[in-house]
């Protein structure tokens, strides 16, 4: 099975992973962070409060302009809302639960947080637990 039609795939992964060793690539801490982004805890908190106050579409604006371009536009409006009003029903749910999704990512990471630090907390009082024995 390590030979897959005359190429012997364990003696490739060997090599690749002599490469990884050799060139000290094994010791490069691994994240899911995204450092080049600037993502951080305060911008995902700014996130998550704009779309508190902004997740939902409004399908009307004031109308302005002369008498006549008021009602021109407000037969337009009546005409097109069979369309449009389903539309904006159904972005304003999806914005509503986007909102929801952000928050709970947040509050999770926020746990994440917390229980990393009661994590390095008791890793500290286990440390000296075992230096006073």
């Amino acid at each position: 099975m390590a030979e897959t039609n005359g190429i012997d795939v364990t003696k490739i992964m060997e090599q690749i992973r002599a490469e990884i060793k050799e060139s000290g690539a094994d010791k490069i801490p691994l994240s899911f962070a995204d450092e080049s982004s600037g993502t951080s805890a305060s911008t995902l908190d700014e996130a998550v409060r704009y779309l508190a106050y902004n997740y939902e579409v409004t399908a009307y604006k004031t109308l302005e302009g002369s008498r006549f371009k008021r009602f021109f536009k407000k037969c337009i409006r009546k005409a097109g809302s069979f369309f449009v009003l389903p539309i904006v029903a159904q972005q304003n749910k999806l914005n509503y639960h986007f909102y929801m999704v952000s928050e709970a990512v947040r509050n999770q990471k926020n746990e994440i947080a917390e229980l990393e630090q009661t994590l390095k907390d008791l890793e500290q009082k286990v440390e000296k637990l075992e230096g006073s024995k």
